[in-house]
């Protein structure tokens, strides 16, 4: 009745098992089954109640925040996680917020009858720490692998079954050098890159990228118990204190990784590029492969070795992909890209904690500042601050080629497997609609497309933005504070619309399997088109069909799956891939976003306020970006040493541009409180 009821109540497991531990046998033996269970419910409702800390705004916008939660909505359910517990249970305990249990129970203890209170009731039972991830906990993802989880991840670590190699469409691709890039401390490694040199007729060269993505699909098909422990979580996080992968680790560190100098499943796809930075479309070409990678490399390992000349002389691969990199570059910027838009995007800050026996709590923090997209100009040089500006713990990080070789390289497999779903669709629409022996096989995907700027309607503030540009207030970053304002939400359409902010006509994501849903989904239908193939080919050909294949491998309905396997062609278009959908999860994708960010802010805040317990006069340069309320004199600054954008209140009238010195006012990271006052 106990075990597993505080799942994903608590951070660690140490927390779960302290609550479990609230009914020791000792404590409840005698105890009748009606009150352990109501006791069980106080205590969620504490947990719950908790996790409530710093959270602000009406009733009505706190249940839009938790609108992901419970997505079906069935009263029924609540009567069955009375009984029956699990993660969607849990779920729909953080959807109810039903404070009143929690409540009573601390004014029988005589504690204070607020969020607080709860928390501090929590910390004080050890179940909870004073940094507990209270933004996690309100999200409803699962923290943790069950065991059930594990061992199912175990047996598809073993499994043997390839679809792709049985059918012969897996390419064998060991011959290629293969380099994977990523930081030192990333272990899912979804993406690596090759150059191939083709000989042309005339006795000159040209370079064939590739792009290999992890077959995250060949362990975790589509009606594996794998894939829908990725359906439920949707996306990996990135949180200060650690990430939470969508996968076990036993599987997404492992046999789905590209790791060095072992062989691998990959998703693979090859293509040339023009001289003015286009994709040739005649030259895509997408396979199932077995890779082998030759070289596991930082981004500063590259970065280094291009500096010092070795990614132009041993490894001139590097040297041709950075090349190819900057024609990509300069070609989407030519399209009015959002790079073109904005060359000189404002630095951000990345937190991150580590262990550190100095600090009283034992966790030390570090602060990077760095481009959100390369624009392969070193952006700290035009604040006029170096990393001898910063405060200890933050890292000035200049640009990166590597950054910038690896990141269009993924825009470049995103939109060249678009103009081959635009290239098939045309081959289908030109089929004879009326010859019997045409397997249908359109191949879905999520295209991501985001509109135009509008200039047009909004004349006036195009006029101040260029103003800004013009005069270069404020270093750059006014207008690049400004423009964003014109930057459209992305949308997601099965149609091929252009992505404004990439400068491209069509554009998918699909290159990271193991760390996001919907490109999991997109691998699956990209392969599954690749059967579907080779399937008519062997059909037509008279050729037998492997026994061990089934319906889903190739995206067919189950009532769709004749002993004649001509009968398939009488399928249509809409029969194929119905159990796709790629706008699943859209709520846990926002909800997401917003738990990295506040975790993000949470640690940046704690930094801060101990950089100020131990240098209460410490300073900082700010620049002001613009004003966002003129009535309470509020403007928007930037803060450069720790790449921090927020909003501070003046007692008179501020011009964009104007550098500030400040001193921390106030700070108070459990309620996302900062304010800054002006140095004397």
């Amino acid at each position: 009745m106990i075990k597993n009821r505080f799942m994903d109540l608590a951070c660690t497991d140490d927390g779960e098992a302290v609550l479990e531990s609230l009914f020791d046998d000792d404590i409840v033996n005698g105890v009748e089954d009606d009150v352990l269970r109501a006791s069980v419910m106080v205590i969620q409702s504490l947990c719950v109640f908790g996790t409530q800390v710093g959270v602000k705004g009406t009733p009505e916008q706190l249940r839009k925040m938790v609108a992901h939660l419970d997505e079906r909505r069935d009263p029924s359910l609540l009567e069955r996680d009375v009984l029956v517990w699990d993660a969607d249970s849990v779920r729909r305990l953080k959807h109810r917020l039903d404070r009143e249990p929690a409540v009573q129970l601390l004014a029988e203890l005589q504690w204070k009858r607020t969020t607080q209170g709860a928390f501090d009731l929590l910390c004080e039972v050890g179940a909870w720490d004073t940094h507990e991830d209270l933004a996690l906990l309100r999200s409803g993802f699962p923290l943790r692998f069950s065991d059930a989880e594990r061992a199912a991840a175990a047996t598809a670590s073993r499994s043997t079954r390839d679809p792709d190699e049985i059918l012969g469409v897996r390419r064998d691709l060991r011959h290629l050098k293969v380099y994977t890039i990523d930081s030192a401390s990333t272990s899912e490694i979804d993406d690596g890159i090759s150059i191939e040199r083709i000989e042309n007729p005339d006795g000159t060269t040209k370079n064939r990228i590739w792009i290999h993505i992890a077959d995250a699909d060949r362990w975790a098909p589509r009606d594996s118990e794998l894939f829908e422990i990725a359906q439920k979580r949707i996306t990996s996080l990135y949180l200060p204190r650690g990430n939470i992968a969508m996968f076990p680790p036993q599987v997404s560190s492992e046999i789905m990784s590209l790791k060095a100098n072992q062989d691998s499943y990959a998703l693979s796809l090859a293509a040339e590029i023009n001289e003015d930075g286009s994709v040739d479309p005649s030259s895509i070409t997408v396979t199932p492969s077995l890779i082998h990678v030759t070289y596991r490399l930082t981004y500063d390992e590259v970065d280094e070795m291009l500096e010092e000349g070795i990614g132009y002389r041993e490894e001139w691969e590097l040297g041709a992909m950075l090349d190819i990199a900057r024609k990509r570059r300069n070609y989407r910027c030519s399209r009015g890209s959002s790079e073109s838009l904005i060359p000189n995007p404002i630095p951000y800050n990345t937190v991150n904690t580590f262990l550190n026996e100095s600090e009283e709590d034992g966790i030390g923090i570090s602060v990077k500042v760095e481009v959100s997209h390369n624009a392969g100009q070193n952006r700290t040089s035009e604040t006029g601050l170096d990393e001898s500006d910063a405060p200890p713990g933050v890292d000035i990080t200049p640009a990166s080629s590597s950054f910038l070789l690896v990141t269009e390289a993924m825009i470049l497999a995103g939109e060249s497997i678009g103009c081959m779903k635009i290239r098939l669709d045309r081959d289908e629409f030109n089929k004879d609609a009326e010859k019997e022996d045409c397997l249908p096989n359109q191949m879905r995907l999520p295209f991501r497309t985001q509109p135009p700027p509008d200039f047009k309607s909004r004349a006036r503030e195009r006029r101040v933005m260029n103003d800004l540009k013009e005069f270069h207030v404020g270093g750059g970053l006014c207008y690049a504070w400004y423009a964003r304002r014109f930057l459209l939400p992305v949308r997601v359409s099965e149609h091929a619309f252009p992505h404004c902010g990439l400068g491209l006509d069509c554009y998918v994501q699909w290159t990271s399997p193991i760390r996001r849903f919907s490109d999991l989904q997109s691998h699956a239908s990209i392969k599954r088109t690749l059967r579907r193939q080779r399937l008519a080919e062997l059909i037509q050909n008279g050729d037998p069909i492997p026994s061990s294949l089934v319906p889903t491998d190739f995206g067919f309905p189950l009532d769709h799956w004749p002993a004649d396997m001509k009968d398939l062609f009488k399928l249509s278009q809409d029969d194929l891939d119905r159990d796709m959908n790629f706008m699943q999860g859209v709520g846990l994708i926002g909800a997401s976003r917003t738990l990295q960010r506040q975790s993000q802010q949470y640690w940046l805040y704690e930094y801060i306020a101990r950089c100020n317990k131990r240098q209460p006069d410490l300073t900082y340069t700010a620049v002001i970006l613009g004003c966002v309320d003129p009535e309470r004199q509020q403007y928007a600054i930037y803060v450069y040493e720790l790449g921090l954008e927020h909003r501070y209140t003046s007692p008179g009238r501020l011009d964009p541009g104007t550098r500030l010195r400040l001193m921390i006012d106030s700070v108070y990271p459990r309620l996302g409180l900062l304010s800054f006052v002006r140095a004397i």
